[in-house]
């Protein structure tokens, strides 16, 4: 298992490189987006701009990634005489790392940014200020579980299951502003602790279907 798993982190390690070229890509593009919003009279949404496009498209980045090595890519790795939980645990590891490099990345910048424009016009949230806590490991781990979902998806109920899946996917964070609020008037009267924990329950039991679907999958 040990020697898959190094294995797949030592052949995905080029996508490394991309990654930091894509990060500086979105910086400079976080960076065209702040200059606009200055440009309009809104210089205080500039660097919530910057970060805020980094950490969306990393984000869409990261969840690509998970997802073209975790269901598109699986079945042929393990033509290569390797282990499925090595394979598995490699890919993850893999995914996780793209997002903390990414959401490293954003978060520098971002600081970087906030403190030029502090210096500049004295107004200007650091990214920790503004963003709530829990994107961030949302940011880091979600790509990555979504990935594994799909994949074991795949695994599974084969092209359909994942098509079915992602198109669920697609339509509901699509249409999120139609069906949030109906959500969250649903969960009002009960304390946030307990759809919390069914979140937790939900994503905890999909992830440990997922890994044991992905622990079936045969060579085709």
């Amino acid at each position: 298992m040990n020697r898959t798993m190094r294995a797949v982190l030592h052949y995905t390690a080029e996508d490394l490189k991309w990654v930091l070229v894509v990060s500086l890509i979105l910086g400079l593009l976080g960076e065209g987006l702040g200059l606009a919003a200055t440009l309009l009279g809104e210089p205080e949404d500039a660097g919530k701009m910057v970060v805020g496009t980094m950490l969306a498209i990393s984000f869409l980045v990261s969840m690509i990634l998970s997802i073209v090595y975790l269901a598109n890519q699986f079945t042929m790795f393990l033509s290569f005489s390797t282990t499925r939980r090595g394979l598995t645990a490699g890919i993850l590891l893999h995914g996780l790392r793209i997002s903390v490099l990414q959401t490293a990345i954003a978060l520098v910048w971002g600081t970087a940014d906030a403190l030029v424009r502090r210096t500049l016009t004295g107004n200007s949230p650091l990214p920790w200020e503004w963003i709530p806590w829990g994107i961030w490991p949302l940011a880091l781990l979600l790509p990555v579980w979504i990935g594994l979902l799909l994949g074991g998806l795949l695994q599974r109920f084969g092209a359909k299951g994942f098509w079915c899946a992602y198109a669920v996917f697609m339509i509901g964070t699509t249409s999120i502003s139609q069906w949030a609020d109906a959500a969250a008037d649903f969960f009002r009267p009960v304390p946030w602790q307990t759809p919390a924990a069914i979140a937790v329950v939900v994503i905890v039991g999909l992830a440990a279907l997922s890994l044991r679907w992905m622990q079936r999958a045969i060579v085709k």
